[in-house]
């Protein structure tokens, strides 16, 4: 991913998004995994929309979404795995601080995954079985900041995050007609 999550932030300051980047990186990345696709101004309108945004974006966030948009089916649908989540780095913010935007990241794919409504019939019991680990996720909270083990512990989840998308992405996505190369 080419997005770096500290210049996102800023830019969200700047806006006055109400969400996190991770929390918006999320909501995408359900949405893409359950099948779903927008255009360059569906998209943006449901970026607006999740991040409550108050006014138009600006010029530059407007540019940034649309990265993100391009970044998320990239990752997602290419074949070295590359797909990666938008947390903090280590020295850039807390455990404590890393753990919520996993949080939110796993709170915004369950979001986006309802909302793709390409969710028909049964899902797959992997599919499924996924999503419950997301869910529990989406409540992770430290129980003891200075235990030792918080940042192994995050670690762990955040891999088993991304696994978890690519897992959905690959299951719901075998019959979708691939998407442009990239989102003007």
């Amino acid at each position: 991913m080419t997005i770096d999550f500290n210049a996102a932030a800023d830019l969200w300051v700047e806006s006055r998004c109400y969400q996190t980047p991770s929390a918006l990186q999320g909501w995408l990345t359900g949405y893409l995994a359950a099948g779903g696709r927008l255009s360059a101004e569906a998209w943006l309108q449901e970026a607006q929309e999740y991040l409550e945004l108050e006014d138009a974006p600006s010029d530059a966030l407007r540019a940034l979404l649309q990265e993100f948009y391009n970044d998320v089916l990239k990752g997602l649908a290419g074949d070295s795995l590359e797909f990666t989540l938008l947390l903090p780095a280590d020295e850039d913010a807390d455990i404590d601080e890393q753990v919520e935007c996993l949080a939110q990241w796993s709170k915004g794919f369950l979001d986006g995954f309802g909302t793709s409504g390409k969710i028909q019939g049964k899902v797959p019991e992997d599919v499924l079985e996924v999503l419950q680990d997301l869910d529990a996720f989406s409540q992770a909270e430290l129980d003891d900041m200075q235990d030792p083990q918080n940042e192994l512990l995050y670690l762990e989840l955040a891999e088993h995050a991304r696994v978890a998308a690519l897992t959905v992405f690959y299951a719901m996505n075998q019959q979708v007609t691939p998407a442009p190369k990239t989102l003007h």
